[in-house]
């Protein structure tokens, strides 16, 4: 084997290890980022419940009374709701950005 051939052989195994190191990053940042439905109390579901609820109606409501909507409310919603997956919402939105790399 050549120098270059050598070169490209070390390239391509450092690239497999940062690639692996980047996956073992994203589990740990999942890992402290995302909450299990288990780990939430019956109060904890009720009171989220209650709070999706309420947020929900208030938009049937602006939308009723506005008889308009369009995507930013859609996208509102969302990012509201899908935090019940946080344990912790910055850790939550840093993770969920890394998923598109």
């Amino acid at each position: 084997m050549g120098k270059r051939e050598d070169l490209l052989k070390k390239i391509a195994d450092a690239q497999d290890q940062l690639n692996k190191l980047e996956l073992e990053q994203k589990s740990n940042i999942r890992e402290s980022a995302i909450k299990n439905l288990d780990e939430y109390t019956d109060e904890e579901k009720i009171k989220f419940f209650d709070k999706m609820y309420e947020s929900a109606l208030e938009e049937l409501n602006r939308t009723e009374k506005e008889n308009y909507h369009d995507e930013d409310s859609a996208g509102y919603a969302w990012e509201e709701y899908i935090l019940i997956l946080s344990k912790d919402k910055k850790l939550f939105w840093k993770y969920w950005n890394s998923l598109n790399d």
